[in-house]
């Protein structure tokens, strides 16, 4: 008779996956209970992932297998720590994030593609920089032509750059 300890894992299974699906939905808002341990190694979406997959092995292995309640929980609580260890793996890999840098563009090139017809004002600018290219608001203090050739010689934003025209 398995009644009671399959009902138990069920109801473990449902809610772990209940929960991680919560987690996936709702990305952020249970950062607000800072249940993030280990840097995401023991987070929400991985405790919720090896519960759920606790609840549906120990019911396998007692459906399936015929194994006691003791039995089908000790396999279960293999297969959940499993999980929480692959997914916790993963989600601390996943949010590592690259540190932001700031890259000089003092002296890029590029040219103009929105005109400024008066000094001061604003056009825009295609600039080559570093194998790619960027887009930028431009002032100069002379009239920027579309197509005209510029170089970089201030930031004024992080958007916005000074140039001048090339000769």
């Amino acid at each position: 008779m398995h009644g009671i300890g399959v009902t138990v894992f069920v109801v473990l299974a449902v809610l772990g996956f209940a929960v991680c699906l919560l987690s996936f939905v709702f990305d952020g808002v249970f950062e607000a209970f800072d249940l993030d341990l280990a840097g995401g190694f023991l987070s929400l979406t991985s405790l919720s992932g090896g519960l759920a997959l606790f609840g549906l092995a120990a019911t396998l292995a007692q459906t399936s297998f015929g194994w006691t309640t003791l039995q089908a929980t000790g396999f279960g609580a293999g297969v959940g720590l499993a999980t929480m260890a692959g997914v916790g793996g993963l989600v601390r890999t996943l949010r590592r994030e690259e540190p932001e840098t700031h890259v000089s563009i003092l002296g890029a090139r590029g040219h103009v593609t929105t005109p400024a017809a008066r000094p001061g004002s604003f056009g825009e600018v295609n600039l080559r920089l570093h194998g790619t290219t960027v887009k930028r608001s431009a002032v100069s203090d002379s009239p920027l032509v579309r197509g005209a050739e510029v170089v970089v010689v201030a930031e004024v934003s992080a958007t916005a750059v000074r140039v001048e025209p090339l000769p």
